[in-house]
């Protein structure tokens, strides 16, 4: 984040650091991105490594499937190539590249072919990008080749453009390693016109191949997923850059919309209006819930209307983000900055929020970004405790009798000490009611207080007159003191839950990390994050595993309530590859909440929990994540 004072934060510098040391001790990852077979990702990665060799550069074939054609063969020919090595799985000879071979001859480059391979089963790694990890490690710079169909993001789109579901697919963090990410183009027309001439598939292939795949809605599809994934590329690009300089947004390659919502009934129309901005953009857009002290004791509706919003987001492909503070315009404002947004869309403000609404403030501290106003459909009356500050009766009614008390007090010690001192003493309730009670009781009992101190202690006595008037001076300090009082005992009342809930998250998250990575086997990895989702939900946890047709308990409580209904749950999650069960949208009548574990596009099973009590958004999240991160060890283990 880019501080205050126009300079880096410590954690972008720290991430820029941390990035210059790998580089410094890893080699550089070139990838040639395409969108489909035959627009030249292998024979451009050829021409280039020759380049390369004419001018010193120690290049030699790790692996290159040429597919039979003439013209990536010649080039091909020309290089140093590695052997490859032949596998024998159930009486196939499976050529692989031969890992040991390169490692031991140590090249600058080496160019290895079809990034999202899957291995033949015995060796060291399960897929060709953990093997080109390992060369990065050892110093060796990689180029290779991948289709956008193969990227773990863009798989449910490829899904819904071509429907095929592409089996073989590369994490986006592997990706995001990539030095140099280079989009080979070719117009559809001139790609079919290369597989009519033989030039990709022989003619029988080729014939098939453009009836089902590549026809000219798939072809323009899949082109238009590989540009907006490069542009996305370059717009994290962009945006480090920004961060390590201090510069602050927008800048951004590509279109981010930003959508402020509250809790109340017009989460949902906020959500689908930013929906349909989006989409008519194509843009990313994000959803940014900043939750005041206010909206954490709103009436249960309304907190269910942001939580069914939120949902909807998460639906319709929406990022969302959710922050604990009382200065809306300025976490707005920092998010927009952050992330290089360049449209925002706010609710169009209504009564007392005409004078007070944050549009005002957001407006003027983001130049250069649009702001568009939401008005409702359906315009709902807003109560006037959501306008005003006012206390409930009995936060009220608990504040007077502390501003009583502490009156009777002052009133024994009238005619020992001064009015300036008798007024520091009436400062004590307001910081009870701030600390206790909340900002509504807090306001209420500042002005309950002045009232009754300038009747009790300032003469004529018992009066609302004032004698001198410089207890005016007195009162406006007071005033001003006791609205800062209430303003940060208030800040520190709603920050202490969300400071407990972060400790508690990275407590969690930090000690699964460290426990995961002592795990050598898959069996370890279950144990350890079962013990560690029971610790963190003090419920009991099963994690399942494909096994004879079913999912099998391998890890978790023994006595975990596993019947057929929660059996039934489990097996949509691991096919479905998402979450569902209790406080879910999918299958919320289920006695459990399941969350799939899934690496490089692959279910390798089932994580069921029965948290104690009703958890929170963020305790889903957190769930979610140790989840994630138990996936991504069992994908290094494989």
């Amino acid at each position: 984040m880019t501080r205050d004072d126009g300079r880096p934060s410590p954690d972008d510098l720290l991430s820029l650091a941390r990035e210059d040391d790998r580089r410094k001790t890893e080699g550089r990852l070139t990838v040639y991105l395409g969108y489909a077979a035959g627009v030249g990702k292998t024979y451009t990665m050829l021409a280039d490594a020759l380049g390369w060799r004419s001018e010193g550069t120690d290049v030699v074939i790790g692996y290159v499937e040429t597919h039979g054609r003439p013209e990536t063969e010649g080039l091909a020919a020309r290089l140093e190539s590695i052997p490859p090595k032949v596998v024998d799985y159930q009486g196939i000879s499976l050529p692989e590249m031969d890992l040991d071979a390169v490692l031991a001859r140590n090249p600058a480059v080496v160019l290895v072919d079809e990034l999202a391979h899957t291995l033949a089963p015995g060796q060291r790694h399960a897929k060709r990008y953990q093997e080109i990890e390992e060369l990065l490690r050892a110093g060796i710079s990689v180029c290779t080749t991948v289709n956008i169909q193969h990227i773990e993001s863009e798989h449910d789109m490829v899904a819904r453009i071509t429907g095929i579901q592409v089996r073989e697919t590369v994490p986006d963090t592997f990706l995001e390693q990539a030095g140099d990410l280079r989009l080979i183009d070719l117009p559809p027309e001139q790609l079919v016109e290369r597989l009519h001439a033989g030039k990709v598939y022989v003619q029988e292939m080729a014939a098939q191949a453009v009836e089902r795949f590549f026809t000219p809605a798939n072809l323009a599809g899949l082109r238009q997923l590989a540009l907006r994934f490069v542009a996305g590329s370059a717009d994290r690009e962009l945006v480090g850059l920004m961060h390590s300089r201090a510069i602050t947004g927008p800048g951004p390659a590509v279109e981010r919309v930003l959508v402020g919502v509250r809790t109340g009934p017009y989460a949902a129309q906020m959500v689908r209006a930013g929906y349909r901005v989006a989409s008519r953009l194509q843009a990313d857009w994000i959803v940014l819930s900043v939750e005041t002290e206010s909206d954490l004791e709103a009436p249960a509706t309304d907190q269910a209307h942001l939580r069914e919003a939120l949902e909807t987001a998460r639906r319709l492909g929406g990022r969302v983000v959710r922050y604990r503070a009382e200065d809306v315009a300025g976490e707005i404002i920092r998010h927009a900055k952050r992330n290089n947004v360049s449209i925002i869309l706010l609710g169009k403000p209504r009564g007392l929020g005409l004078l007070l609404s944050p549009v005002y403030r957001i407006m003027r501290q983001t130049p250069g970004t649009a702001l568009h106003l939401v008005d409702p459909l359906e315009r709902t009356p807003i109560p006037i405790s959501r306008q005003l500050p006012l206390p409930s009766i009995p936060d009220a009614g608990v504040a007077l009798l502390l501003i009583g008390g502490v009156a009777a007090v002052n009133v024994t010690l009238r005619d020992a000490l001064s009015p300036s001192n008798l007024l520091i003493i009436q400062l004590v309730p307001i910081v009870i009611a701030s600390l206790f009670l909340g900002r509504a009781a807090s306001v209420f009992a500042v002005a309950v207080s002045l009232l009754l101190f300038d009747i009790l202690f300032v003469p004529p006595y018992y009066t609302i007159a004032v004698s001198d008037w410089e207890y005016f001076i007195s009162f406006i300090g007071y005033l001003i003191v006791a609205l800062v009082i209430s303003h940060l005992a208030g800040r520190l009342r709603h920050l202490l839950p969300q400071i407990r809930e972060s400790e508690a998250t990275v407590s969690a998250m930090a000690g699964l990390s460290k426990d995961l990575d002592l795990a050598t086997t898959r069996q370890e990895v279950f144990e350890r994050l079962a013990d560690h989702l029971c610790q963190f939900t003090g419920g009991p946890v099963v994690v399942l595993v494909p096994g004879g047709g079913d999912l099998i308990r391998t890890a978790g409580d023994p006595g975990y309530p596993l019947g057929e209904k929660e059996e039934a749950i489990a097996a949509w999650v691991y096919e479905n590859r998402r979450p569902a069960g209790r406080g879910m949208d999918t299958l919320p009548s289920g006695q459990g909440r399941y969350l799939p574990l899934v690496a490089s596009g692959r279910a390798l099973g089932v994580v069921g929990v029965m948290p104690e009590g009703e958890n929170g958004e963020g305790a889903q999240e957190v769930l979610e994540g140790m989840v994630r991160l138990g996936s991504l060890v069992l994908d290094r283990l494989e």
